[in-house]
């Protein structure tokens, strides 16, 4: 009879419909453009769904290489174009022939601020660049991943471009949980100089203010910071912090700015400065 009802079981799921792949929920940043995409190469894109976001990599887009007289003509070009003209010219890239599938990343910024939705974050992102080590191509299962339109190997953020990295960074660490030590560069996952060398001296810098603003935006929709997230943390900043630990004990044991701290608010969506 045993041996009955393990065949049976066995037959059963044999004949079960594969479940479908969980997808990490869709993201949404308020004042978003969204690109329409045409020519998508949905075969290219098989094998690349993901269940979750456990990383997220900033990358740029990287047109001139060394070469600082193509950088000021192909820039001049690029900066008459809208975001939405600047990343619908790269997915016809990626999408054609860099095989890509479709545009490359989730997300996208440029220099004054605007920010593009890209591909499904139920997509992992797809680079040409290769593994560490290795000719295979880099892996990036489990990543969210943004774009700052530029070459900075030739050019630095701009204050505008760098707060919209920082704030589709700290929404996608909220939405997905990211440590804040899984902020990488592209060059930290792959064989490759992506983001260039200027974004890549700050790149400690931008994880950190990732973080701050992270914990500013929760402070903001509590109630407890009257100010508007920008990344810096300042005295306004650590008196909401501790405001909001003394009005939810044990939610923040240490007002400190951690990832503890942070996921903690996370924990206790409800908990607010009264």
């Amino acid at each position: 009879m045993n041996n009955l009802l393990i065949v049976l079981s066995l037959w059963w799921l044999l004949l079960a419909p594969p479940q479908a792949l969980a997808e990490p929920a869709p993201l949404s940043i308020p004042g978003e453009i969204t690109v329409p995409f045409r020519g998508v190469d949905h075969s290219a894109l098989r094998g690349f769904a993901q269940d979750r976001i456990t990383h997220i990599t900033f990358h740029h887009e990287g047109f001139a290489g060394t070469d600082s007289d193509l950088f000021r003509r192909a820039s001049a070009a690029r900066d008459r174009q809208t975001i939405d003209q600047r990343v619908r010219n790269i997915h016809a890239y990626h999408a054609g022939d860099a095989g890509l599938g479709m545009f490359a990343y989730h997300y996208a910024v440029d220099k004054a601020g605007n920010i593009a939705k890209g591909r499904p974050v139920s997509l992992k992102p797809s680079t040409r660049s290769t593994a560490i080590g290795s000719r295979n191509l880099a892996d990036f299962a489990g990543h969210f991943a943004v774009v700052a339109l530029g070459d900075f190997n030739h050019e630095s953020l701009t204050p505008a471009g760098r707060l919209a990295y920082v704030r589709v960074m700290s929404e996608a660490q909220r939405a997905y949980r990211v440590p804040t030590a899984q902020i990488q560069p592209h060059k930290h996952h792959a064989a490759t100089s992506c983001p260039g060398t200027h974004i890549l001296k700050e790149a400690g810098a931008l994880r950190e203010m990732v973080r701050h603003y992270s914990l500013q935006a929760e402070l903001v929709g509590r109630g407890c910071l009257k100010d508007t997230p920008d990344g810096k943390w300042g005295p306004k900043s650590r008196r909401a912090l501790r405001a909001f630990s003394k009005a939810n004990r044990g939610v923040v044991a240490q007002p400190e700015v951690s990832d503890v701290a942070l996921f903690g608010m996370l924990d206790a969506p409800g908990a607010a400065c009264r």
